[in-house]
């Protein structure tokens, strides 16, 4: 069961949300939209979720995901009480501070470590975006260790090598967005960082650019 919190307050969230509710699993509980509040967020914590999974989808800074209000949805003062979680953040900034944090109380964090482009949500684009981001959804629990990161990561570059095929079959090269386009189709591999818990330095593609690494 997996935590699915997206919020949608202006474009760039908007399409996040298009492209989650392409998405959607059966034993996702959802909290989409006007539910992506810290206080539904902490309520679901409080349930006790089978398997301490989270997959965010929002606005984010070094140190917060932010939520539809504004507010914190997570912050690093959440880590301690959060402990042994596998969260993974779709948004801005928050594989820095916030994702270490949480690793220094036993979480696992997948984020990015810089700003990000939304994905298109138009059509045939949204299938594309939805395809790379559902199997990251599935895929992620399983990295829990150096070499199973390292598999999930080989897999995703390989989704967005895939994925960049697609959509100049589909025009995208030519579209007057195409720079957004095939940006976000590369940061969602080149710039996903991921700490594990109890470790202090942050795991990344070794491909991944030097800015990604460094910067």
């Amino acid at each position: 069961m997996t935590i699915f919190f997206v919020s949608s307050t202006d474009p760039a969230t908007q399409a996040n949300h298009a492209i989650a509710l392409q998405m959607l699993e059966q034993n996702d509980v959802t909290l989409f939209a006007a539910d992506a509040t810290r206080a539904r967020l902490h309520s679901e914590f409080q349930a006790a979720p089978e398997d301490n999974l989270v997959f965010a989808m929002s606005h984010g800074s070094p140190n917060a995901l932010w939520d539809s209000n504004g507010e914190e949805a997570l912050s690093a003062d959440d880590a301690a009480n959060l402990q042994g979680y596998n969260i993974f953040c779709w948004a801005c900034h928050t594989a820095k501070e916030l994702g270490q944090s949480f690793a220094a109380y036993g979480s696992t964090w997948w984020g990015y470590d810089c700003a990000i482009t939304a994905p298109d949500p138009r059509p045939p684009y949204s299938t594309v975006f939805r395809d790379i981001l559902l199997n990251l959804k599935q895929s992620f629990p399983a990295g829990v260790d150096a070499a199973s990161v390292a598999a999930v990561f080989a897999t995703t570059r390989a989704a967005c090598v895939d994925a960049e095929t697609r959509l100049e079959e589909i025009g995208a090269s030519d579209d007057d967005d195409a720079m957004s386009i095939y940006s976000c189709c590369n940061q969602i591999w080149q710039h996903l960082c991921v700490w594990l818990a109890g470790q202090g330095q942050p795991i990344f593609h070794p491909d991944a650019p030097s800015s990604s690494i460094f910067g």
